[in-house]
């Protein structure tokens, strides 16, 4: 079972860090060594400069030679920075399948021009890849909707019974589905700052910024009874605009 854990000071630099920043029981450490049952892993600063240095990132000649014209559909900020050896849990076609149902033909044939293999690892690129192409074939508003329906409707874990909770999870949920790979690297959603009817949430992931938009709408809609509302904080540097980062203030009323 995952759960947060407020905390007082982090153990690596004795920074205090907001509850829900850190995780517990996940057996990876800031430096992506492994670390002891219940430690924290991975502190928000990142891994050291020598791990940084001897991470590969996916070429746009591997790109290409995979899917030709893919290199020039992902956003500059984010082409030349995709590992090469995060993977994504089978389990993302099944998701992707659930939120674009209405384009079965479409999604069998992307599958089949990225040469993903149902049932089996996404390398994490082609994962990013599939999502900017759909939204290419299909529209922002369109692809926003679908990551919508995928959060309104999922099945939550008996332990999220709020909307702070359920925002809190996509920490988790984002870990868990990129195989427990290093946020440093795989990239990662996370609180920022919380209090009882306010919550920051940083989407510092390279997926698409209107797709993930739909994250946070679908899940104000799953917790309508607490009346969500949100907004996107400093538009202007966030991953629609260019920048690697975008930032949602979410006001509710106490759950």
């Amino acid at each position: 079972m995952m759960r947060t854990l407020e905390l007082s000071g982090c153990p690596y630099c004795k920074r205090k860090l907001a509850h829900g920043t850190h995780l517990v029981g996940h057996g990876v450490r800031h430096d992506g060594a492994a670390a002891p049952s219940g430690q924290l892993f991975e502190h928000p600063a990142g891994p050291p400069l020598s791990a940084r240095a001897s991470v590969q990132h996916v070429t746009r000649r591997v790109m290409e030679s995979e899917c030709p014209g893919i290199y020039d559909a992902l956003p500059p900020q984010f082409r030349d920075r995709l590992p090469a050896s995060v993977l994504a849990s089978p389990r993302n076609a099944q998701i992707f399948r659930s939120g674009f149902d209405v384009f079965p033909g479409l999604i069998t044939g992307l599958f089949k021009r990225l040469k993903y293999v149902e049932g089996t690892d996404w390398p994490m690129w082609k994962l990013v890849a599939a999502f900017y192409l759909l939204e290419v074939s299909i529209g922002k508003g369109v692809a926003k909707h679908a990551g919508e329906k995928i959060y309104e409707t999922m099945p939550w874990p008996l332990q999220v019974r709020t909307v702070a909770d359920a925002l809190r999870f996509t920490e988790v949920a984002y870990f868990e589905s990129h195989m427990r790979a290093p946020r440093w690297l795989a990239g990662c959603w996370r609180v920022e700052r919380e209090t009882s009817t306010c919550i920051v949430l940083a989407d510092d992931t390279p997926y698409p910024c209107y797709v993930n938009e739909g994250v946070v709408a679908g899940i104000a809609r799953a917790f309508s009874r607490q009346k969500p509302r949100y907004r996107i904080l400093d538009e202007a540097e966030a991953k629609r605009a260019g920048g690697s980062v975008t930032r949602y203030e979410i006001e509710f009323t106490p759950g």
